[in-house]
């Protein structure tokens, strides 16, 4: 198929979901399974780690809405590549279709605790000084969250010094990468090279203008 009839398909697709927020999520969450096709996608895998994020995110079980969408991806996947599918849902999901879900992300960060607080100037920091020349910065989960996430044991770096004066010392509690993964900013999902080397990999939720945020 042309690019542009695999992007209406997944628009006329997605459109039916534009008002559910963990339709939506569950499938920018299968689009953004970080293991490659040479590897086999590990679509089978990610259920579970998709699931599990869902559940942290809303509170609710989703291994049936996991496997709904995980059928509906693969039925569309009879269209296009799973490879150009991820992309396109990606890419429509950063458009008007995946507006709720951006808000829930919002909303979250939003949320007036300390952790939220901590988390919402930690990625407004990064999104500025990441940001395009002439472009708004944008938040998205594209940070390695091994570094910075640990604020406790960070005392001598700058930003978590600010954090701090801001917020208290009981933000050096604050384990940012799960807060990242409890607002959406980040998923933890299934990792698999072509080796057969396993582990999980944070992969970027949906990009946030960083005018959305309040902090």
């Amino acid at each position: 198929m042309q690019n542009a009839e695999v992007r209406e398909l997944v628009q006329r697709s997605l459109e039916r979901y534009a008002g559910d927020e963990r339709v939506l999520d569950a499938f920018w969450q299968w689009a953004s399974n970080p293991t490659p096709p040479s590897a086999g996608y590990a679509l089978e895998e990610n259920a579970g780690f998709i699931a599990t994020n869902l559940m942290l995110r809303y509170g609710e079980p989703a291994v049936d809405l996991v496997m709904s969408v995980n059928e509906e991806c693969r039925r569309l996947a009879g269209r296009a590549s799973i490879q150009e599918l991820q992309r396109t849902i990606v890419t429509v999901l950063n458009g008007p279709v995946g507006e709720q879900l951006r808000q829930g992300i919002v909303r979250r960060l939003s949320q007036p605790t300390v952790a939220r607080r901590a988390l919402t100037a930690w990625l407004v920091n990064r999104a500025r000084w990441r940001r395009m020349p002439g472009r708004e910065p944008v938040v998205a989960g594209e940070f390695d969250w091994s570094l910075g996430a640990d604020l406790e044991g960070s005392g001598a770096d700058c930003q978590s010094a600010v954090l701090r004066a801001l917020y208290g010392p009981e933000v050096a509690q604050v384990d940012l990468a799960r807060e990242a993964m409890a607002v959406g900013v980040v998923n933890r999902l299934f990792y698999r090279n072509v080796a057969g080397r396993m582990e999980a990999k944070l992969r970027p939720g949906p990009r946030l203008p960083v005018s959305a945020l309040v902090y």
